[in-house]
């Protein structure tokens, strides 16, 4: 799809020669005109410009958008009516308007210098049909389709005032989203029906994105970016028409997230325009996607990082997923090389998250500005399948022979390489089958475990076993990839857990001097992240060293200590199972000493006891027995 500025001025243009002739008093029309386009198409626009242009008629503009029932239409008229309503300083609400004005006022409503009527306390229901000479008046109703009053009793109000009071009128809206709501409506009277009873012109208004984007340019803050997004706009035109949206609210958006994007491209950036035009691209398309069709993360991922895995699905016969749907559409686009890695991309469109230093070392990397050969070894290995042949024999013989020296030890980049070990396999690159890659990638992890070199992956929602630098992992959906993974977390669960014992004995060490800061290490909490809120770090210390340490720390702390148990599993955290049995031993190792303390201790304690731990039994139930004794053993007892 190609932009024609001159088609869509040519078309407005004739919108709005039928306005004049509608809207001239010499003809006298009994029906509606409806101007109809997409929402974001400008419609409101090219009203608002054709009556500031008109001095002829004298409108009556109101908004539907969320109204419910017809009096606040006809309270919205009475305020522009008055002069002292409808002035700046007396922008009230229809309802205060109608409702509680203590004194009658004097309207003027057809500007003849008499009083037509009067506004009081109690104000009848608005006639315009008393307003003198309708020919001259003219009702614009905006945003049909966001109105919440029956379609069948909001055309039948409008029509009343066409065709019994000879006033004109202009209905703006989104027709075909019109039509999509009658379909859910048990509403007698249809949208098709009433309208040819009330409108007798339906006008398209065709989006002009030339003006528009002029406008949307002085929006732009940073003058580099303006400056580029001007000599890019032939671009921009190109991949918003072939978005079919012709929502020019969307472009502005679109503009306006490149711009956050922009914002951290360094000089060196900017000096390879045709790279920065691809970043461009890229993100005009999946900002347009994400607004107006709620683009999710997954899809984002499969369009930028999975474009050779989606293409052997092809291959295999699977159905065509969202993201080749997408791909099609955008014929401009290059979704392979988006410059910006999907991981920022989904960050930035989807959730505002916009890391600069992260931006800006992406396309350090990119092979844009890293020659190939200077690139990480699991990125080449990721993009080998552009590769010449000679080039991919190279980089396949760079990852067999890391493989045999144990070079790679950081978690990311080893599972890029398992995964792309995989698709060596399947393509016949390596003379391994799936299965021995499977076999390969157990025992290279059972010797990083074992020399102490296995990394444990950090917690945080862009690190997931499928995503790593911005890239997802080849052979991500395959059964014998899904293996490796479930190898790698058993394997660094191992070793998580051997640090447990050093954990808790500092949680203990620290119960006294840093109460509040052990329940935030411990807790859910909204201060900051809590490492070990879903590991039972606890479980490792002896029941009866624990009940000790509470009994030895000062009656608040006491207190707290056992608050802070309830707290940490009062929600049944799935990783806490073992560690609330604990618990119960805890509980226990309390109650067994209870008599051997001080009058006012005991007391105390029992009724910490009986609000924080008690409950929890229940808790215990839901979970299912297990031997506390059996957790000490297997996590090494402090």
């Amino acid at each position: 799809m190609i932009y024609d500025p001159a088609a869509a001025k040519r078309i407005n243009a004739a919108v709005k020669r039928f306005l004049g002739y509608y809207l001239d008093p010499k003809n006298s029309l009994d029906y509606a005109v409806l101007i109809d386009g997409p929402w974001g198409s400008g419609k409101t626009h090219l009203i608002r410009s054709f009556l500031d242009d008109n001095d002829v008629v004298k409108p009556l503009y109101v908004s539907l958008y969320g109204l419910t029932k017809v009096s606040q239409i006809e309270d919205e008229f009475y305020r522009q009516l008055h002069p002292v309503l409808s002035s700046k300083g007396m922008k009230l609400a229809g309802a205060v308007a109608r409702g509680l004005l203590k004194t009658t006022v004097k309207i003027d409503l057809d500007g003849d210098g008499t009083d037509d009527g009067s506004v009081t306390s109690t104000v009848p229901k608005l006639d315009l049909g008393q307003i003198g000479d309708p020919k001259g008046r003219l009702l614009v109703f905006d945003d049909i389709e966001r109105c919440r009053i029956p379609i069948g009793e909001l055309l039948g109000f409008i029509n009343s005032y066409v065709e019994h009071d000879g006033l004109k009128a202009v209905l703006i809206a989104h027709e075909e989203r019109l039509r999509e709501l009658d379909e859910g409506s048990d509403d007698a009277e249809k949208y098709d029906n009433i309208k040819e009873k009330l409108v007798g012109q339906t006008l398209s208004v065709e989006p002009e994105t030339g003006p528009a984007f002029k406008h949307f340019l002085t929006l732009v803050k940073n003058s580099k970016v303006r400056k580029f997004l001007e000599a890019k706009r032939e671009t921009i035109f190109a991949v918003h028409a072939q978005s079919g949206t012709r929502n020019l609210r969307l472009l502005k958006h679109a503009m306006w997230d490149f711009e956050k994007f922009a914002l951290h491209f360094a000089d060196r950036h900017w000096a390879k325009e045709g790279v920065i035009e691809k970043a461009l691209q890229a993100i005009t398309a999946l900002s347009i996607e994400s607004r107006s069709r709620k683009l999710d993360e997954r899809t984002i991922e499969l369009l930028v990082s999975q474009q050779i895995g989606r293409l052997m699905q092809k291959n295999l016969g699977k159905d065509p997923t969202r993201a080749d749907a997408i791909e099609a559409s955008y014929l401009l686009v290059d979704f392979g090389d988006t410059v910006i890695p999907a991981e920022l991309l989904s960050a930035g469109l989807l959730h505002g998250d916009i890391d600069p230093p992260a931006i800006s070392k992406a396309l350090d990397e990119s092979p844009h500005y890293t020659p190939p050969a200077e690139q990480p070894l699991w990125q080449r290995a990721i993009n080998v399948y552009v590769a010449t042949d000679d080039e991919a024999d190279e980089i396949v013989r760079a990852v067999e022979q890391a493989f045999e020296n144990m070079e790679i030890t950081s978690r990311g980049e080893l599972l890029h390489l398992f995964g792309a070990r995989l698709w060596f396999a399947k393509l016949g690159l390596i003379e391994r089958t799936a299965d021995e890659v499977v076999e390969d990638a157990r025992d290279y992890i059972a010797r990083l475990k074992g020399s102490g070199h296995l990394e444990v992956p950090v917690k945080d929602y862009r690190d997931r076993d499928e995503s790593h630098f911005g890239y997802r992992v080849i052979e991500e959906e395959s059964a014998e990839w899904k293996q490796i993974a479930s190898i790698y977390n058993l394997a660094a669960k191992e070793v998580r857990e051997a640090t447990y014992p050093e954990i808790a004995k500092e949680i203990l060490g620290r119960l006294e001097t840093e109460p509040d800061e052990v329940l935030l290490d411990l807790v859910v909490n909204q201060v900051r992240s809590a490492p070990y809120h879903d590991e039972p770090v606890l479980a490792v210390i002896d029941p009866k060293v624990f009940a000790e340490r509470v009994i030895e720390l000062a009656p608040h702390l006491q207190m707290g200590a056992l608050e802070m148990l309830k707290s940490r599993h009062e929600m049944n955290p799935p990783g806490l199972a073992k560690e609330l049995s604990w618990v119960s031993e805890v509980e226990m190792a309390l109650d067994a000493r209870l008599e051997d303390l001080h009058a006012l201790t005991q007391a105390r304690l029992k009724g910490a006891i009986a609000r924080n731990l008690e409950p929890l039994r229940e808790v215990s139930d839901d979970f299912g027995e297990v031997s506390a004794v059996e957790s000490v053993e297997e996590l090494n007892v402090v």
